[in-house]
């Protein structure tokens, strides 16, 4: 048995070794994620210098680099002439820009920053990524609590027959409703826990809150995903549990979980609170 549990010790560290590795990686994760800027209707101008409505950090970005139009929900890009700005890996001229909820977004590059629209609750924003970004360079890794085996556990599953809306606040505090598939149940600690499911095609995404927020793991709460439930009952493995994306920065726009899914517990499993490693 023992030399079981060694093997998935080493599987669950694998992953987790994976996770910070596609972090540091990865040109547009959220260690590099470094701006987020509210568009007014309009014209709004951007560059390097400081009276531009969006100011862009690094070298190499002209004083005056072009402007962002928003017109309701639409935003054209019109770059300053010889901009040397590319959209998706191509040269651009002036056009309107496909944002994150559409099914292929434009993601514009310039210097070491790469730059898309998003839509978050009604408004219109820029995100920004910068690979040169410090908190990518001085990244001092995540914490984790100790692997233990007991945490991966059995629970119940039940569907709905129809998607359940649940209400959503983000961390910008809009609201929206989204569906939800079903609930786990399960016992901890002797308490009964239950928590409502998100799912698609291939996992249950589970988000929630416990008491562990108050002094060990961030305070917006915690996710971890399954694989699909098999004659009602589903593994929930808290080992992979991970902090969503505004753990690790002040730009992401993630939701927060629903009112329903926080535990009278102590989840003393899977990833703590994220730390930035001093800059010196």
């Amino acid at each position: 048995m023992a030399e079981l549990n060694l093997t998935y010790v080493e599987t669950v560290e694998a992953a987790r070794k994976g996770r910070e590795k596609r972090l540091i990686e990865a040109e547009r994760s959220w260690l590099t994620l470094s701006g987020l800027f509210s568009l007014k209707e309009g014209p709004n101008t951007f560059g390097g210098a400081v009276e531009n409505d969006i100011i862009l950090p690094g070298e190499g970005i002209p004083a005056q680099a072009g402007t962002f139009v928003l017109k309701g929900e639409n935003v054209t890009l019109k770059p300053a002439p010889g901009l040397n700005m590319l959209c998706n890996g191509e040269r651009v001229p002036s056009r309107a820009l496909r944002h994150d909820q559409d099914e292929k977004p434009d993601y514009l590059t310039i210097g070491a920053l790469i730059l898309v629209v998003i839509q978050r609750g009604g408004r219109m924003l820029l995100r920004m990524w910068d690979n040169n970004h410090p908190v990518r360079k001085h990244f001092a890794g995540l914490r984790y609590y100790p692997v233990d085996p007991a945490c991966k556990i059995e629970a119940d599953f039940t569907a709905y027959e129809s998607p359940h809306m649940l209400q959503i606040t983000d961390v910008l505090g809009n609201q929206f409703e989204m569906p939800h598939v079903g609930y786990v149940t399960f016992q901890w600690e002797g308490q009964a826990c239950k928590l409502q499911a998100v799912g698609d095609e291939k996992n249950l995404y589970l988000s929630f809150r416990d008491k562990t927020n108050a002094d060990a793991t961030y305070g917006g709460g915690r996710e971890v995903e399954t694989e699909l439930p098999k004659e009602g009952k589903v593994s929930i493995d808290f080992n992979m549990t991970h902090n969503p994306p505004c753990a690790y920065t002040d730009f992401a726009t993630c939701p927060l979980p629903p009112a329903e899914n926080v535990l009278p517990v102590r989840i003393e499993a899977g990833e703590q609170t994220y730390r930035k490693k001093l800059m010196r």
